[in-house]
């Protein structure tokens, strides 16, 4: 496999990469007033019973789903919780189409021409009219599309990976546009009930507060993500040469920078090493607060917002991060930490890391090696070989947590939803349904280049693997879903991939150095659970949520770089009351309000 620009570790759907900026733009996450909304629903819905649609008289799928008999052909690994393999038999006997909303990919290109769509129409037995909608998966492009497509009364029968937030859930629901699924689900949704045994968070997750099921979920269960937004990395050939060990405290991690800065740890006899940097979009205090507070960090769904004993809580404004920017201005004024950390993007890092000749980069602040130097898995000597995860260091009185996502594994925000205009909802719901199996799985992620394990072959985990990819990962564009559809990649079978000596993955090593942040993670009770917001509540997040995060990132830059004196009593105070001048306030008792809505 080589990995350069395309990176299975990043953020996906179902992680955290759009959520935040996705859930709500104003009042409802596509551009509409409450009042717009629901008389544009009501305008395409006709009240439930669309002109010539509604629920066919007669099912065109048996209950239970098509008839389905396990593949014996398949090792699972001992103790395996995941998709299973099986053999199914058409879900409908004579052709059905489907018209579903999907947005741009370019590794999925021509959604109706797509290898896999072929192969799964085959499968099926269902024909689908893909609409494609321009703009990425969760993108505010694709979001706008769909915006214009509700208003003009164009609803299809299903929408996929266009990523509605749980409110536009609650509220396209409550209108009669997306119909519940709990049903459906039970009568016709064989591999989801088994997901649901599997990972029984996740049906109460996807369950609104209304109790009903509007979505399918897009299940990934990555290791590596959970704790992607904080990693450290640390370029450990230079610790050796210089006699240091991994830093384990925030002042060994000092000493290392300022050995790096000093001690010509490339050899070159040229002080051009650059002792740590990073992105813009990827904050240093992702890492550094875990020194001293628990940090829920900017991409989690809502930013920098935690449960204090049950009490939705900002972290951005407490004593402790105050201390944290203070150690980040600490190594910015001794010339460790590059400036550049907060305005450059990943390109401009990469140049940084691979930057020809001598290596000049000593640690950086991002998700993964791909993120800041070339990864090139056939090379044993290639640079990115070299850094190694620094675990959240201990702070001044021994804290030290991770921030872990126990709820990344759950896509909540509109993997499938079923509209009112489906004739046969049944037949969609069973459609979305047979991609949870494990061949429709690796084929919709690996095209027609995959097979299953063989005796004795172990995966990422140490363990019986369960399949591999044959050749380079990813496919070519065209001959697989781009990591789109509806997913059930559980930990077992992510982690259940082949690993050849001869040719391993980074994905093996980013598994073991994320151990280090899972054995430091944060109590679960600190972490606040996706909840669904009401209209209001919505209004209210929407309309700070973008005003909270460039306040936080601005200050965290200013306050690091010395533009502001952190040590400064008044000018702290002044970034502490503009959040209670913004609302912040309101902001909480909205998400308060939700949580207890679905948790109390």
């Amino acid at each position: 496999m080589a990995v350069e620009e395309w990176h299975e570790s990043a953020p996906h759907i179902g992680q955290s990469g759009f959520s935040r900026r996705q859930f709500v733009t104003r009042a409802l996450g596509l551009g509409l007033s409450a009042a717009t909304a629901g008389s544009l629903v009501a305008a395409c819905s006709g009240g439930g019973e669309p002109e010539g649609g509604g629920p066919a008289e007669k099912a065109l799928v048996p209950k239970g789903g098509p008839k389905s008999t396990p593949n014996q052909d398949v090792i699972y690994p001992e103790g395996y919780v995941g998709p299973i393999a099986s053999k199914k038999a058409t879900i409908v006997k004579e052709k059905v189409t489907l018209k579903i909303v999907v947005p741009q990919s370019t590794s999925v290109g021509d959604w109706k021409d797509n290898a896999f769509s072929k192969w799964y129409e085959d499968k099926t037995g269902v024909h689908v009219d893909f609409q494609v909608v321009a703009g990425e998966a969760g993108s505010p492009d694709a979001l706008t599309k769909v915006n214009a497509m509700i208003a003009s009364g164009d609803v299809p029968d299903a929408f996929m990976n266009i990523n509605f937030s749980p409110a536009q859930q609650m509220l396209y629901g409550s209108q009669g546009m997306f119909i519940p699924l709990n049903e459906l689900i039970e009568d016709y949704g064989a591999e989801i009930k088994g997901m649901f045994k599997d990972y029984p968070d996740v049906k109460d997750l996807i369950t609104a507060n209304d109790g009903n099921i509007y979505t399918m979920p897009y299940v990934n269960d990555c290791f590596h993500c959970n704790c992607g937004i904080q990693r450290m990395w640390i370029n450990k050939a230079w610790l050796d040469k210089l006699g240091l060990g991994v830093p384990e405290t925030l002042d060994e991690f000092e000493e290392a920078l300022k050995a790096f800065a000093n001690g010509d740890p490339n050899g070159n006899g040229k002080k051009d090493e650059v002792p740590l940097s990073g992105v813009s979009d990827q904050p240093l205090s992702n890492f550094f607060m875990g020194s001293f507070i628990y940090n829920p960090g900017p991409w989690m769904d809502p930013p920098w917002l935690f449960l204090n004993d049950s009490k939705v809580d900002f972290v951005a404004n407490k004593p402790e991060w105050r201390e944290g920017l203070r150690y980040q201005n600490r190594l910015f004024s001794q010339g460790l930490l590059a400036k550049e950390a907060f305005t450059q993007d990943v390109e401009a890092l990469q140049r940084v890391g691979n930057s020809a000749g001598d290596n000049i980069l000593g640690a950086a602040r991002v998700w993964d090696w791909g993120n800041f130097v070339t990864v090139d898995v056939e090379d044993p000597k290639a640079r990115w070989r070299d850094y190694v995860c620094v675990p959240t260091l201990k702070g001044p009185d021994g804290t030290a947590t991770a921030h872990w996502n126990y709820y990344g594994a759950a896509g909540i925000n509109g993997g499938f939803v079923v509209t009112s205009a489906c004739k046969n909802p049944e037949v969609a719901v069973a459609w979305a349904d047979g991609q949870y199996e494990l061949e429709a799985q690796l084929q919709a992620y690996n095209g027609k280049d995959w097979r299953y394990a063989k005796d004795g072959e172990v995966g990422i985990n140490g363990k019986q693997a369960l399949w591999t990819t044959i050749g380079t990962w990813p496919p070519d564009d065209g001959l697989w879903w781009g990591q789109l559809g509806v997913n059930y990649r559980s930990s077992d079978f992510r982690l259940g991939e082949v690993v050849d000596p001869e040719k391993p993955t980074f994905e093996k090593p980013l598994y073991e150095e994320s151990q280090k942040y899972y054995n430091l993670r944060q109590d679960r009770s600190l972490q606040l659970p996706p909840v669904y917001l009401t209209e209001d509540q919505a209004a209210v997040a929407g309309e700070l949520a973008t005003s909270i995060e460039n306040h936080v990132l601005q200050h965290e830059a200013k306050f690091t770089m010395g533009q502001l004196d952190i040590n400064d009593d008044a000018e702290w105070q002044k970034y502490v009351d503009t959040f209670d001048r913004m609302g912040v306030a309101n902001y909480l008792n909205a998400y308060q309000a939700a949580y207890e809505a679905k948790y109390a």
